[in-house]
């Protein structure tokens, strides 16, 4: 379907390591990988279709033969949506299981959780959710968004076409806090003006409180951060209080298809940015979202998120080919420069930063609860990380 010449042949990732990290040039019978996802817990909604669209892509890369003729084994893993129980579990599977690399985790304090475990043993993560785009670990490669993709275009956008009283709502971990005085300075050198900010817990049910708090700032626009199974009673009460997300709409850079299932037609008139939608109309797309329903069925949906966990599988599969080698150091080495052709068009990995260049994109929810596409980037948009 992709027509990735550079996965042509491309295996498994095993032989990566033994009982312990003894990670080998060249590939071994199958070529081990890690998926890390968690399939339970609050983080659910989003981590369900990445390890769905992982092991698509395993199949695929697999039944065309592998890498250099070595089929992936792969190891899934649910960590609940616990950083802590996410670290046991990549140190079980780098160190007893022996991967040579570990596709997954989601939120920002999961990943920053797990880079230690990953770091120590000198293995690899691939992450493949958007995040803050700060201090990026050597270890991993990054096939999502940073600000310089998501936000940057988003903001602009907001002020020119929806309003510049700004509220912010987030949850309250790195990832939301960090994109959130971003997306404050960006409002400000846009002529915009902060009237609100408040944060929650992921496991927040109730956000009758923050919803008081933006009647009383009188906003043009949220902007939200809110992430994981948090974002279904956030948008639901927002509509259920009194706001009107046609009049007030809440712009989002962390709520995806797979959650518009959960919140209905409360998300109708809001807005996401993200660098892909399951709506973008190109036959690769079209084809990559009838395979996966044809594999997974509806009761789950393709996300950014999740095709940034295929698309990671794939380039890590292309990295490892190109490097001829389990060994993490040389698989970071040859993802550099590489290029591959994904759902949503060709992308490539940063030269030298360890991200992917992408489009960026911004979708409003429709009656049939999907995203139009609003804007587009004119071309691959830069990864800033440092």
């Amino acid at each position: 379907m992709l027509g990735m010449s550079v996965m042509v042949g491309i295996a498994t990732l095993s032989g990566c390591g033994g009982e312990t990290k003894s990670a080998e040039k060249g590939l071994g019978d199958s070529v081990k990988i890690g998926v890390l996802y968690s399939t339970t817990g609050p983080f659910s909604i989003n981590e369900t279709p990445m390890q769905n669209a992982a092991k698509m892509a395993i199949d695929e890369i697999n039944a065309k033969g592998g890498i250099k003729g070595k089929k992936i084994e792969a190891i899934y893993m649910d960590y609940g949506s616990d950083p802590t129980m996410a670290a046991q579990k990549a140190q079980e599977l780098i160190l007893k299981d022996g991967v040579c690399a570990i596709v997954g985790t989601n939120s920002s304090a999961t990943r920053l959780a797990v880079i230690p475990t990953v770091e120590q043993n000198d293995s690899l993560l691939v992450y493949n959710t958007y995040y803050e785009g700060e201090k990026p670990s050597p270890n991993v490669l990054y096939t999502n968004s940073v600000p310089s993709q998501q936000i940057e275009a988003f903001i602009p956008w907001i002020m020119k076409n929806i309003g510049k009283r700004v509220f912010f709502a987030g949850t309250d971990y790195e990832f939301p806090k960090k994109s959130i005085a971003i997306a404050k300075k960006l409002v400000q050198e846009n002529g915009g003006e902060v009237v609100g900010e408040e944060y929650v817990p992921t496991t927040q049910t109730d956000f009758s409180s923050m919803i008081n708090k933006i009647k009383e700032a009188k906003p043009d626009v949220i902007f939200s951060v809110v992430a994981g199974n948090a974002a279904v009673p956030f948008y639901k009460q927002y509509s259920q209080y009194g706001m009107d997300p046609k009049q007030v709409p809440i712009c989002s850079i962390s709520t995806s298809e797979a959650t518009l299932k959960g919140i209905g037609d409360a998300a109708i008139g809001t807005y996401s940015s993200f660098d892909y939608f399951n709506t973008i109309d190109t036959p690769a797309n079209k084809e990559f979202i009838k395979k996966y329903q044809d594999k997974f069925g509806t009761d789950t949906t393709v996300t950014n998120q999740a095709e940034g966990a295929y698309h990671g599988v794939y380039m890590l599969a292309a990295a490892i080919e190109k490097a001829d080698s389990t060994v993490a150091e040389d698989i970071i080495k040859a993802a550099g420069g590489l290029e591959i052709d994904t759902p949503a068009g060709k992308i490539k990995m940063d030269e030298s930063n360890h991200h992917a260049w992408l489009n960026s994109y911004i979708g409003k929810v429709n009656d049939n609860l999907t995203f139009d596409i609003v804007y587009k980037s004119d071309g691959l948009v830069k990864p800033v990380a440092e």
